[in-house]
């Protein structure tokens, strides 16, 4: 499944509007790794992901790579066994082609799902969980609210918490992404609200970012973060803080 999400930055430098695609895999199908996914990974993304046991959750990943790197490929008009990507030092997969300058991407899994989202942005986040039926462990709840998000949240009917604490906690590793820390930055960095049916919304700090629930299933929470840039200025302050 493909999700073309439209944003628009006022910035004279990216102004206009912009696309990012996400694309939805199913892998409850997937039983193997498919050989057309083989030829398009190195063999260090082909080791890494051959230590995952599960083979439909080793198939989804290296689906959800090889998709990456044929979107990158066809976004930046360069051959997918061309493409050079690292991890940076918080573990965010990063192109180095000069080709790729302004473009960047993110990709997460959860269970049967995964989602890789890539477009011109100063930063993307995605992620996808689970809803779990039972809420959280109060100790994870803790480590993820401020006492306003917490007050909001036990105020909401029982019935509501865990799927409302999974919406709040994939906005706010997307947001994390979008930044470029991942879970290297605090959960607490970016802050919620809740509607009157439980439905987790970010609090955002500036009109250059972008949020976009992405509704898969019932059983699926997921969201796209996108930072569009302001002239001359670093990402770290056009993404702001919630301190």
């Amino acid at each position: 499944m493909l999700v073309m999400i439209s944003v628009t930055s006022t910035c004279s430098q990216w102004g206009g509007e912009r696309s990012i695609l996400c694309r939805v895999l199913d892998g409850r199908e997937m039983i193997g790794v498919r050989s057309e996914d083989v030829a398009v990974l190195t063999s260090d993304e082909l080791g890494h992901y051959s230590r995952l046991q599960n083979p439909r959750e080793r198939a989804l990943h290296c689906r959800a790579r090889a998709s990456l790197r044929r979107m990158l490929s066809r976004e930046i008009g360069v051959p997918v066994d061309e493409l050079y990507l690292v991890l940076d030092e918080h573990g965010k997969p990063r192109c180095m082609n000069v080709e790729a300058v302004g473009i960047d991407f993110s990709v997460s899994h959860s269970g049967d799902c995964a989602i890789v989202a890539l477009g011109e942005a100063a930063g993307i986040g995605v992620d996808i969980e689970t809803i779990p039926e039972e809420e959280p462990p109060e100790t994870l709840v803790e480590a993820v609210f401020h006492e306003e998000e917490l007050d909001q949240w036990l105020a909401l009917p029982t019935e509501y918490r865990a799927a409302a604490f999974t919406e709040a906690w994939i906005i706010k590793e997307a947001s994390l992404k979008a930044l470029g820390t991942g879970l290297d930055g605090s959960p607490q960095e970016f802050r919620v609200h809740f509607d009157d049916h439980g439905h987790a919304w970010p609090t955002l700090f500036s009109p250059h970012w972008v949020f976009e629930r992405i509704n898969i299933s019932p059983r699926y929470a997921a969201c796209l973060v996108a930072v569009m840039p302001q002239e001359d200025e670093p990402i770290s302050q056009r993404l702001g803080s919630a301190s």
